[in-house]
């Protein structure tokens, strides 16, 4: 018995030795939050300035993406209205998105035609390149010889082929390895 007694006494001993207590203190964490809130704050704060930014640009924006490619406002167009035509739900969110989000619809648009003005020229310096450069045509004058003063070497009877191969292949080592 007092051996059963002196097992469950260190058995005991053992877990509280192993366990440990933790303190949880909720106001430890106080400082992380306000730290994060004024992340966030700061990071809404630099969106807002940005926005505002584009809210005065966005005209200057799209006259410009329209004189550098005006393609990409139609194609814009375009897509909003094949959108409204396939998922009219999605048609009319992507035209509310467009009304209320203009400056950044306005930024993107000229982005994306000053983004194809660059490739095309990048296109056309590689084309350049590969294919040579398209030149106006050069008229040439036409050169009148006479071809009957031209000497021409005196023509030599060649051997007929059939013989020449005949001969080497007789001579040939590569037959005599099947032989």
């Amino acid at each position: 018995m007092k051996r059963i007694q002196q097992i469950n006494n260190s058995t005991i001993q053992h877990k509280t030795m192993t366990q440990k207590r933790i303190d949880i203190n909720p106001f430890n964490a106080i400082g992380a939050i306000l730290v994060a809130i004024l992340v966030f704050w700061g990071l809404f704060t630099v969106a807002k300035l940005a926005f505002n930014a584009l809210v005065f640009a966005a005209p200057l924006l799209l006259i410009g993406a329209a004189i550098i490619d005006y393609t990409v406002i139609t194609d814009f167009v375009k897509w909003v209205f094949k959108m409204l035509k396939e998922n009219a739900l999605m048609g009319i969110a992507a035209i509310m998105l467009t009304i209320f989000g203009f400056p950044i619809i306005a930024g993107f648009l000229f982005g994306k035609a000053y983004l194809r003005k660059k490739v095309r020229k990048i296109a056309s310096k590689y084309d350049v390149e590969t294919n040579g450069e398209i030149v106006d045509y050069e008229e040439v004058e036409d050169i009148e010889e006479d071809f009957e003063k031209l000497e021409l070497p005196p023509k030599r009877r060649a051997e007929p082929i059939r013989q020449k191969r005949a001969e080497e292949s007789s001579s040939d080592d590569y037959e005599q390895l099947f032989d």
